[in-house]
């Protein structure tokens, strides 16, 4: 295996006179043999240089768009959760975040034309085309005048409803912002690039040539340079026909006495092309001296045929290298970066047949060290670590910085693992900066690659994953990937898979568990609870909510067991004449958004359900994130006349202020509570808990209750409601209906 940062370095050529004299009796034979074969090889490489430049540009450039695309994505997404109730609240929310996209502003229009921008303009029977109206998907135009400036825009947009109206989302750039990606003036500021569209519209000069709007790149150079030649203008109908095809494709063509190289390659967007072109007296003006002198004195010529072969090949390598580094090479380590790891380790896979492992390493509370050491220091910082990294690792590995502090190596090693660990912990555990010694924590997941593993990105994940079961612990500092987590894992992909087909198809049933006054027994409300049947199994919450949590997804649940509470709440009040208060779990999820309740309300309104009738639960949990204003959300929700219960209270980290301040309608004291009480001694923490409640003016619920020597206790200390399988465990919709047919529940829910 390669020493590390050998990509790097340029390979040094020598003169090699056993070599050198054979050529030369060779080409003063065969000289003219031997120039036309120096000029393919070098039209060869040239041919491939430029047609690496175009892929980059083309690669960059939908790199810009896509995420482009993506935040408007993520405006219109927003918008239709109905976060927003007009055009100034999105335009607020979003105003910070529109330079950090290039984006000069917002507008909202409507199917006239009419509408806002985000910067104080009026817009009135703006020309909207169709494509304009996606609702599906961000469509993105050609270049535009702007109607408020001489500048040439494009624009981003994506229709959507708000307030029951069809508008359309614009979000303009500035046409020359594309131009830095397009700006690769090689060779002396003579090479340069062109973004095209399909019927061969310039939209952007890198050249800074064309000055009118909509010419045409074949019109343009046709006319620039005079060209009547038949072969020449076959070459650039050629090239016409091709893009209008779709295809790719690389050319040379003679205009005013020198040779152009050109490449056009599909950006994938908008049958949009780039045009990259380089004059081969940039490249090569060796090779154009040859010729002259070839056509004198041979012996010179063969001299000179010599001195060309060499200085093209290590012209051409140190070119080739620049790109490499710039695609390969991390800027800050000098060791490669996630995609030289990628595409190596597929190698380094493919070649080695030993025990094969990957390591993925991050630094604990790097954020921290940022903030304390600034942005030039850690850079410093993680070069060290890469070179400590090399001093310990086996001979055969790849070593990479996948992005910010997260490392990532792939090694041969036939001993124990758990050796490489140690010496990697032990040798970075402290690191001199500039005369400052740092002392640095690490998490680390391991794999051990199987003979079946072929996609280094699942191998990768499987790291990752197995680094994150380190985050939070301090007994260890790595974790090897297990069958554990392995069948974890494959459990997650499944749930994933099916989750969004699970909703759509109702798999997600809604339970519920009656609540008793402790008064008389009486029934006087419930809590909703959620199963899973997914292929005649029942998969319980504790499978599949924390994975929502973490892909979002319980956003979407949550409000979906909400207007099913909602639908039987409406249902009963008709059929029976019931007013049962139903609790409904609330996941902290929401509140990112302070408006997340106006969903709530809409859907509540929706089945003409009391509000009052509605109590929404959260956890301790949800009351501790230093970036969410819980005691504002809070009040926002019960400004709706919604109640607010703490559930399992006691089992979090909340602080009696933070409860002070929260205006609680309910605590719900948690089963282990009950279960560890001794009824006996008046010193059970839930009897403190209990008093805690009671000075708080709260409402008191206690879960869990599953024997009469239990609810017996439960009563003795003046708590209001109980929960639990000794009245009732949770039952099917069905059977809560038969409950309000035959039972003598209570309506008052102040009891």
């Amino acid at each position: 295996m390669k020493e590390k940062y050998d990509y790097i370095n340029l390979k040094n050529y020598k003169l090699n006179l056993k070599w050198i004299l054979p050529i030369f009796i060779v080409i003063a034979i065969l000289s003219f043999l031997g120039f036309n074969y120096i000029k393919a090889l070098t039209y060869r490489n040239i041919y491939t240089t430029i047609s690496e430049l175009g892929n980059q540009t083309v690669a960059q450039l939908n790199l810009s768009i896509n995420e482009q695309k993506q935040f408007v994505n993520t405006m219109i997404d927003s918008i239709n959760r109905g976060y927003f109730e007009n055009e100034s609240e999105i335009f607020d929310n979003y105003a910070d975040d529109l330079k950090s996209h290039h984006f000069t502003r917002l507008a909202i229009l409507d199917r006239k034309g009419n509408g806002l921008t985000s910067d104080g303009y009026t817009v009135t029977n703006y020309p909207i085309t169709d494509d304009f109206f996606n609702f599906e998907d961000v469509y993105l135009s050609d270049n535009r005048k702007s109607t408020i400036s001489d500048d040439q825009i494009n624009i981003y947009s994506r229709a959507f409803y708000l307030n029951g109206k069809e508008k359309v989302l614009f979000a303009t750039i500035y046409t020359e912002d594309y131009k830095e990606i397009l700006l690769r003036r090689l060779y002396n500021g003579l090479g340069g690039t062109y973004l095209i569209n399909n019927d061969g519209i310039v939209l952007i000069d890198s050249f800074d040539l064309i000055k009118e709007n909509k010419v045409n790149l074949y019109d343009f150079i046709i006319n620039r340079y005079s060209v009547t030649n038949n072969e020449k203008l076959a070459k650039i109908n050629q090239m016409e026909e091709n893009i209008k095809n779709k295809g790719t494709g690389t050319f040379d063509i003679t205009l005013s006495k020198d040779t152009y190289f050109i490449h056009y390659e599909n950006v994938g967007i908008n049958d949009w092309y780039v045009i990259s072109i380089v004059p081969a007296s940039a490249m090569a003006n060796e090779l154009n001296q040859f010729i002259a002198i070839s056509l004198g004195v041979c012996i010179l010529i063969n001299c000179i045929v010599i001195g060309i072969c060499v200085y093209i090949d290590v012209s051409n390598q140190s070119k080739n290298h620049k790109l490499y580094k710039a695609a390969y090479v991390d800027p800050v380590t000098l060791l490669g970066n996630e995609n030289y790891f990628k595409e190596n380790s597929k190698m380094f896979l493919d070649k080695l047949n030993g025990n094969r492992y990957i390591i993925t390493l991050d630094i604990n509370k790097f954020k921290s060290i940022n903030s304390l050491y600034g942005y030039d220091f850690c850079n410093k910082l993680l070069n060290v670590l890469g070179e400590k990294l090399k001093e310990v690792l086996p001979q055969n590995n790849i070593t990479c910085r996948m992005y910010s502090d997260v490392f990532a190596i792939i090694f041969e090693y036939d001993k124990d693992v758990k050796q490489v660990i140690k010496k990697i912990s032990d040798n970075i555990s402290n690191i001199n900066v500039d005369n400052i010694n740092i002392h640095l924590s690490i998490s680390m997941g391991v794999y051990k690659i199987k003979k079946s593993d072929t996609d280094i990105n699942k191998i990768l994940d499987k790291a990752y994953i197995a680094r994150r079961q380190i985050k939070g612990t301090y007994s260890n500092n790595y974790y090897m990937f297990d069958d554990a987590l392995e069948r974890a894992l494959l459990k997650e992909e499944d749930i994933e898979t099916s989750m969004e087909e699970a909703l759509k198809n109702k798999e997600f049933k809604i339970i519920y568990q009656p609540k008793f006054s402790t008064e008389n027994e009486k029934i006087v409300g419930a809590e909703s609870l959620v199963r899973w049947y997914k292929n005649g199994a029942t998969i319980m919450p504790n499978n599949f909510i924390p994975l929502f949590e973490k892909d979002k997804f319980i956003l979407k649940l949550d409000l979906y067991i909400f207007e099913q509470v909602c639908k039987d709440l409406a249902y009963w009040k008709k059929e029976f004449d019931a007013s049962l208060r139903i609790s409904v779990n609330v996941s902290k999820e929401h509140f990112v958004d302070e408006n997340f309740i106006q969903e709530y309300v809409k859907i509540a309104n929706k089945y003409d359900v009391d509000t009052s009738n509605l109590e929404l639960e959260i956890t301790e949990s949800a009351t501790i994130d230093k970036n969410i204003d819980v005691v504002k959300i809070v009040n926002k929700i019960k400004s709706y006349g919604f109640s607010i219960s703490l559930d399992d209270f006691g089992t979090g980290y909340s602080s009696l202020a933070m409860l002070q301040e929260l205006p609680i309608d309910v605590i719900k004291i948690d089963k282990v509570f009950v279960d560890k009480a001794n009824f006996d001694s008046d010193k059970n923490i839930i009897n403190y808990m209990v008093l805690i409640a009671k000075q708080m003016g709260t409402e008191i619920v206690v879960e869990g209750v599953e024997t009469k020597e239990q609810a017996d206790f439960i009563k003795s200390l003046g708590c209001d409601i109980i929960q639990g399988y000794y009245y009732s465990k949770p039952i099917e919709k069905e059977n809560m209906e038969e409950y309000l047919k035959d039972k003598d529940f209570s309506a008052d829910l102040n009891c």
